[in-house]
Order: structure tokens, then sequence, then C-alpha cells
């Protein structure tokens, strides 16, 4: 009897310990994961403050101060407005991961993230995709179809929609599920991707849906580039013309100028000396007639007026022939300021927003393909694997940070709109202060 109760208590005993040394050990990797993802923490952080200061002042001058908003603008507050969610829920999301690594057991707040993220993400990759279209409608289709205020309504509507429906579905495929280690032999908890067929089903949709979305990013831009570089080289080449043609006018009015001024001088000699001879005659005849006198003043006057006339259209014929060599000159200038003017301040705005889009998200995508192809991704990653795929997984929310920086530096308007902002709180603290 004594031999059957030391065994049964050896056999507590052990399943204790074995319990007692798996949590610790669990405990022990989740503070470890904690303390390597600090400087992962520090970003998002930084992403928040970034993305919710600049997205807000995007809103505001854009939906607000600017009173005259141009066709491709339209969608810039919408685009801030899911910019700014997303820098917001996002990070929070992702802090949520690396704060509790292996020990998420909060299922809902994992479920919550995802739907919220995948939402705000889809509302930006849909709206980048209208505006990339009605880009290639304005410029590569001109007198084609028109994307009006009525159908920018209504895509907006339809791409809300569509986030709402393709994010609500991440409901179902994901949580939080156990994860475990094979060269630790532990087992802990992780917001994650379920294992099954709809799993499977939905991220190979969503890896096909964005491959899709940034062909349609990539190829009407590419059509607005080689449709701006055709008219480019189609401008030149007028321009060279003209300046030819211009060339080719001065040289006949040199020519001109040159044979009509002998002619002109010798008229000129010939009228010069017949004013001389009735000078004389003047002198040596007394007209005693107030007619005759007069008579003779006229005709004095009468040649001065044509000599005087004749000067004057000299005159003006060299300043014109001085203007158009003027004109040649400052053709190669005016040049350069028309080719930098054909291409769309917007469209050059939006084409680096879709680039920098590309950029962020293609990891993301090669990732989701990776998860999709093998089950134990994850579970086969050393714990500094893990890290550097975790940096890169949340890199994707730079998008939503970079376009109020792009605003920054290429439209003067919204430049100008911030500079006034600033200019106006900083001389209203001096005034208080005073």
């Amino acid at each position: 009897m004594c031999d059957i109760d030391l065994f049964l208590t050896f056999i507590f005993i052990n399943l204790t310990a074995k319990k007692f040394l798996k949590m610790y050990d669990v405990e022990d990797w989740n503070n470890y994961l904690i303390r390597a993802f600090i400087p992962l923490d520090i970003l998002l952080i930084l992403f928040i403050i970034i993305g919710v200061t600049g997205n807000v002042l995007v809103i505001y001058v854009y939906g607000f101060k600017m009173k005259n908003i141009n066709d491709g603008q339209y969608f810039i507050p919408y685009l801030a407005v899911a910019d700014l969610l997303g820098s917001v829920i996002c990070p929070l999301f992702g802090l949520s991961m690396t704060l509790m690594p292996m020990t998420y057991e909060y299922d809902a707040l994992c479920k919550l993230g995802w739907v919220f993220g995948s939402v705000t993400t889809l509302m930006s990759i849909f709206l980048l995709v209208t505006i990339a279209i009605q880009r290639y409608l304005k410029i590569c289709r001109r007198k084609g179809p028109r994307m009006t205020l009525r159908w920018k309504k209504i895509l907006m509507m339809c791409a809300l929609l569509f986030s709402a429906v393709i994010g609500g579905t991440s409901v179902f495929t994901k949580g939080s599920i156990p994860f475990h280690h094979l060269n630790r032999n532990v087992t802990g908890q992780i917001c994650g991707t379920k294992a099954g067929t709809l799993s499977v089903v939905y991220d190979g949709v969503l890896g096909v849906g964005a491959i899709i979305c940034c062909g349609l990013l990539i190829v009407p831009y590419c059509l607005i580039a080689r449709k701006t570089h055709k008219y480019l080289i189609k401008e030149t080449q007028c321009e060279l013309q003209k300046q030819t043609e211009t060339r080719n006018k001065i040289t006949e009015n040199q020519t001109k100028e040159h044979s009509i001024s002998t002619p002109e001088q010798s008229d000129l000699e010939v009228k010069a000396s017949k004013l001389k001879t009735r000078e004389n005659q003047t002198i040596r005849y007394s007209v005693s007639t107030l007619d005759t006198e007069m008579q003779s003043e006229n005709d004095i006057t009468l040649q001065d007026n044509e000599e005087l006339s004749n000067n004057i259209a000299l005159d003006r014929e060299n300043s014109s022939m001085r203007n158009n060599r003027n004109n040649i000159n400052e053709q190669p200038h005016k040049l350069r300021q028309t080719n930098r003017r054909i291409i769309s301040q917007v469209t050059k705005i939006f084409m680096i927003i879709s680039f920098i889009f590309i950029i962020c998200y293609i990891p993301k995508i090669i990732i989701i393909i990776l998860e999709t192809a093998s089950t134990t991704f994850w579970e086969n990653a050393t714990d500094f694997e893990r890290l550097v795929l975790m940096f890169v997984h949340q890199g994707y929310i730079l998008n939503n940070i970079a376009n109020p920086l792009i605003y920054t530096f290429f439209d003067e308007k919204f430049k100008t709109e911030i500079k006034n902002i600033f200019c106006h709180s900083i001389f209203s603290k001096t005034i208080e202060s005073n």
C-alpha cells in the first residue's frame, strides 16, 4: 500500500514539475521576445505620432483650407482619413503582438485588430487604384469617358463596401492560436492565422488581389508616362520648328532692311540738297506776298516731317529685330518651363505615392505567400528570424505615414498652407507671452 502511495506521489510531483517548468519556459521566452521587440515598439510609436500629425494636417488643409480643389485632388482628404485610421489601428495592433508575443490569449482583440487593420489597408489600396484609373482617363483618354463627381462617389462607396467585406472575412480565419516551438519544445499563444482550408483560400485570394492591385497601379502610370514622353517629344519638335521659322523671318527682315536702306539714304540726300537749294533761293529772292511765304514754309515743314517719319520707321524695325533676337534666346528657357508644366503636379504626387505603396507592400505579400505555402512557416523560424520578419511585416505602415511627407515636398500650395499655419501659431504664442 505504501509503495502505491509513493508511486502516485512521484507521478503527481513529476507532472507538477513538468507543468511548472513548461510555464516558466513560456514566460521566460515571452519576456525575452518582449525585450527583443523594444526597437520595433519604439518605431511603431513613432509611426503613430507622425501618421496622426501628418494626416490630420492633410485633412485640415485639403478639406477646409483649400477652397479651389481641382479634379485630381478630390480623393486626397478621403485617402488621408484612411491613412489616419491605418496609422493608429495598425501600429496599436502591432504593439499588442509585440507586447504579448507568446501569451496572446485575447481572441476577440486579435480578431478586431485584423478586421480593422485589413479594412483601413484595403480602403487605401482601392482609393489608390481608383486614383490611378482617374488619372489615366484624364491624360490618356481625353476624348473618352470622364470620371464625374457622381462616379467618384459611387466608387468611394464601392471601395468602402469591398474593404468591409474582405476585411470582415478575417474574423473566420484569424484569432489566438497555439504556437509550438520545435527547438524549445514549448507551446504558447499567438495572434495569427488559423489552420484550415478557409484560411488558405482567404490568404490566397488576398495574395492574388494584392498582385492585381499592384498591376492596376503600375500599368496606368506606365501608360501615362508613355503618353507624356510622346507629348514632350512633340512639343520639343514644335518649339524647334518655331525657332527655325523665327530665325528665317529675322534673316528675311535683315535682307529687306539692307536692300531698302540704300535707296532711302539716297532719297534723303536728294531731298536735303533740294532743301538747301530752296533755302538759298529764299535768301536770294525776297517774296513780298504772304501766301508765297506760307507756301514755302509749309514745303519745308513737310520735308522735315518725311525725314522724321523715315527715321522713326527705321528705329522701329531695328527694335523689332532686337526683340526677335531676345525671343530666340528665351526659347530654351520657355521650353523648359513648358515641359515642367506638362506633367500634372497631381499626377506626379500620386505616381510617387503608388510607387511607395508597392515598395511597402511587396515584403508583406511575400510573407503572405510563404505563410500560405507552409503551415509551419513561423514555427520553423528562429528568434532572430522572427524578429526580422516582424520588422518587415510591420513595414507596410510606412505607406500610411509617407503621404503627408510627399504632399509637403511636391505640392507648393500644401507647403504654403503648412507654413502659414505654423507661422500663425508662433505669432499667436509670441503675442500671448508678451
